[in-house]
């Protein structure tokens, strides 16, 4: 430590405060904290046992990115079929799904706070003489998706997938020629009743499916379902006053029940970016944390929550910066 403590001091005194710490992961946790009944239970789960809270976590982390993939790959068909090359498309914030059954026997489903932006270059030349280059960016903001699915077998419902949200096109040119390139955006979100292309539509409902799967239908190596998962049996709930409630042994003996006639609120949370951090100073910060998703179910039966957590230690270690990788590492 003495001898780390005078290198970065005569770098220090040499002028060169560039450094590089590099975190190396030392614990890796999940945490899912259940209330009901006034009461809660919290428990772990090691992420290298790559147990049922991290398969769960990773499911319904994944959920934007598959939505940013489905959606990229249609957009970049419409953006050459005008001229332009797409640069790239990105979906950003954090999901909130909401799921409502109804007694005809489907689900609806709903996605909001995500917005995705697109970025197309036009160039070329106008009238022979004048040349241009083009760049337009595209944003979808408060975008809702909305979907049904079959309470019974977890189906999607073909048809009945849509999605409204604000759109705004600007476009930036390196010329004094106006030029505004072709607006995908009245292709990607009709006018009338919210339709939307077909391919688009095809992808928003795998995604929604993606989370409806994870947390209700699809079953895992050991037959769990998305809630059981989360809360398996065994997993008791100890009550205030005294007393406790079996509730891992409930979801498995009512999942049908459950499955018809619950209300979920879900809010996805942002996996934790561990980063390179310049500096001679080793960061301070050696534990981070991120609420992965946090669910309230409710049916005229009960009520509970879950919110699954992850929490990562690491330990920083120097490493030389790229400008002068060459340089002596205490």
């Amino acid at each position: 430590m003495m001898r780390r403590a005078i290198f970065l001091a005569g770098l220090l005194a040499a002028g060169s405060a560039q450094a590089d710490w590099a975190p190396r992961v030392v614990s890796d946790q999940y945490l899912a904290t259940i209330g009901y009944g006034g009461g809660a239970l919290s428990y772990s789960e090691d992420a290298k046992a790559m147990g049922p809270l991290r398969q769960a976590a990773g499911e319904l982390l994944s959920v934007p990115y598959s939505l940013q993939q489905g959606l990229n790959g249609r957009v970049s068909q419409l953006v050459a079929q005008n001229g332009a090359t797409f640069l790239g498309g990105t979906v950003s914030g954090n999901a909130q799904v909401t799921i409502r059954p109804d007694a005809s026997g489907v689900a609806y489903i709903s996605l909001s706070g995500l917005g995705y932006q697109v970025r197309s270059q036009y160039s070329g030349h106008k009238w022979g003489v004048i040349s241009y280059s083009c760049t337009n960016t595209l944003t979808l903001s408060n975008i809702v998706i909305t979907a049904q699915y079959g309470t019974a077998n977890g189906n999607m419902v073909d048809g009945k997938t849509g999605m409204t949200a604000t759109t705004n096109s600007s476009t930036d040119c390196d010329s004094n020629l106006s030029w505004i390139l072709p607006v995908v955006g009245d292709m990607l979100i009709g006018k009338a009743e919210g339709k939307i292309d077909g391919t688009i539509q095809q992808s928003l409902q795998a995604g929604l499916a993606q989370v409806k799967d994870a947390l209700l239908y699809k079953p895992d190596q050991n037959m769990l379902k998305g809630l059981g998962r989360l809360v398996p049996p065994g997993k008791v709930v100890a009550l205030p006053g005294g007393g406790s409630f079996p509730l891992g042994q409930y979801i498995q003996d009512n999942f049908a029940y459950l499955l018809g006639n619950s209300q979920l609120s879900i809010q996805l949370g942002s996996p934790i970016a561990l980063r390179v951090m310049p500096g001679t100073s080793e960061p301070r910060s050696s534990d981070f944390s991120s609420d992965v998703v946090t669910i309230s179910l409710s049916s005229p039966a009960m009520a509970f929550s879950v919110k699954l957590s992850e929490r990562i230690g690491v330990d920083w270690q120097w490493r030389c910066p790229t400008s002068n990788p060459g340089c002596r590492i205490p």
